[in-house]
Parts: C-alpha cells; structure tokens; sequence
C-alpha cells in the first residue's frame, strides 16, 4: 500500500495500489462519501455533475486512468484527493478538504500534497512530477485562494471551461500550475 505523510498529523493513502487492486476497504470511501454528501460539498466538489451519487464516486475512485488518495488525520477523514491528465511528468491535482478540517490545517494539507508530488522521486532518483496544474472555476474564490497559499501560481483564467452543473452554465475557470522551481512554490512549501 502506498502512503505517505505530511506535516500536521495528515496521512493520506492511495485507494487503488499501482498494481490495480484496492489498497483500502471500501467501507472507508463510503465513510468521505457520506460526509460529504450530508455536508453538501458534492456538488461543489464534482461541480460538473459528473459525481452525484456513491457508484459514480467509487467508479472516480476505482478508475485506473487516475491515482485516488484518501487522507486522515487523527483517524478521521481530512481530505482527498486525485490525479488524472497525465502527461510528460505532469498532471492535474483535483482536491477536496472534508468537513470539520478547515482552518490552518487545511494550509498544512494543501501545501504537503503539493509538496509530496513535486518532491516524490522513481527508483533511479527522477523526479516523477515536474508539473502539477489545477483547474478552478472563478465562481469558486475560496478553493482559488488555497490553490495560490498552498504554492499554485495563477497562470490565467480560461474563458467559460468549468461547467456548474448546479447552475447549468459556463463559468471561467482559473488555470494554476506548480513546479518544483518556481519561488512561490518554495516560499509556500518552505523549500
């Protein structure tokens, strides 16, 4: 089972081990999916509707086209996370903090995920990422704010990309990427 730790007390596991089979229990995704459901973050979180319910959610988690991560911290769910859009040592980091995890840290989460990805190296000493990219819809300024104090640099904003399904509409959608050398990644991270 792959997992790692960040500061803060936050743990966070992969649900599906890189040789495909499940790493966790089940059980435990039905536990974030149900805070999340009675908290009403899912259709914040899976703003496009394409998650609305527990099959969708497990069949996100399951699929072997992305890496899904769930995190703890004093035994409790804290966040999660998922990486998918891979390319050339780059991705895209989709991210949610669960209910009753708000405040400092949940800066310490966002910042050691980040932190974790663009540090994390292959057997040969390689970094595996060079590049994390986030994409945000404007609608959405507190999760723009955390992408920008957790190291994420704003690169531009693209014109009507992020479907509110809640609305029925296209909004804009803020582009951020993060890479290992630039300064405000550092500053944020403490490098």
């Amino acid at each position: 089972m792959y997992a790692f730790e960040i500061d803060g007390g936050f743990t966070f596991y992969k649900y599906r081990g890189f040789d495909g089979k499940l790493s966790l229990d089940p059980a435990l995704l039905h536990w974030f999916w149900r805070l999340m459901s009675e908290s009403g973050m899912v259709p914040v979180v899976f703003y496009d509707g394409s998650v609305e319910n527990f099959a969708a959610f497990r069949k996100l988690a399951e699929n072997k086209d992305q890496h899904f991560f769930l995190g703890f911290r004093d035994e409790k769910p804290a966040g999660l996370f998922w990486l998918n859009g891979f390319g050339t040592r780059t991705c895209f980091l989709h991210m949610a903090i669960m209910p009753g995890c708000h405040g400092r840290g949940t800066l310490s989460m966002g910042r050691g995920v980040l932190r974790h990805l663009l540090t994390v190296r292959d057997v040969d000493g390689e970094y595996l990422l060079e590049n994390v990219k986030g994409l945000v819809p404007v609608t959405n300024p507190l999760a723009c704010r955390m992408a920008e104090l957790s190291g994420f640099r704003k690169v531009g904003v693209v014109s009507g990309d992020a479907y509110v399904a809640s609305r029925d509409e296209h909004v804009d959608a803020a582009l951020f990427c993060a890479t290992l050398d630039d300064p405000l990644f550092k500053a944020a991270v403490s490098l």
